[in-house]
């Protein structure tokens, strides 16, 4: 098993960027792996079964998963995409910041199935990679979010 974690904090309240990470559609304008994200199950609201078809570029090599929305409550949201080849989860924790804002927690984990479970050691470095790349991208996006008014001084 391959994976990266990374914790950012942003401004935006953490309601706001739960509700946009919670739509896997987002993700190819966060994610600098995913070029394209759509509703494989007829659309809908997003909960819990909620279906998208990806296709994401790893080492220069394209790859298309399907992903579900598995788990969504009030500070978590946890994709699974599939293919013959991987099981990818990505578990976004998403929690109050201390003074505002939020500080997510973005953990991605990759089982490798059959031989291509001997390629993990190598890649690693990719992985690192991504988080490093994710860092840069995803706070920007999050920091653009518009969120509910803060609430009158009592």
């Amino acid at each position: 098993m391959v994976g990266v974690q990374r914790v950012m904090t942003v401004s935006t309240p953490a309601e706001t960027v739960l509700g946009y990470l919670a739509d896997h559609g987002h993700s190819e304008i966060w994610d600098p792996t995913v070029r394209s994200s759509t509703r494989s199950d007829g659309g809908g609201p997003v909960a819990v079964g909620a279906a998208w078809h990806t296709v994401s570029v790893w080492g220069g090599r394209e790859s298309e998963l399907d992903h579900t929305l598995r788990e969504l409550t009030a500070g978590r949201v946890v994709f699974v995409g599939e293919n013959p080849t991987v099981t990818a989860t990505e578990e976004i924790v998403v929690e109050p910041a201390e003074g505002g804002g939020s500080v997510v927690s973005f953990h991605a984990r990759v089982r490798l199935k059959g031989l291509l479970k001997l390629a993990a050691p190598f890649l690693r470095r990719e992985f690192e990679r991504h988080g490093d790349e994710l860092e840069r991208t995803l706070p920007p996006v999050l920091e653009r979010l518009q969120g509910p008014a803060p609430a009158p001084p009592p």
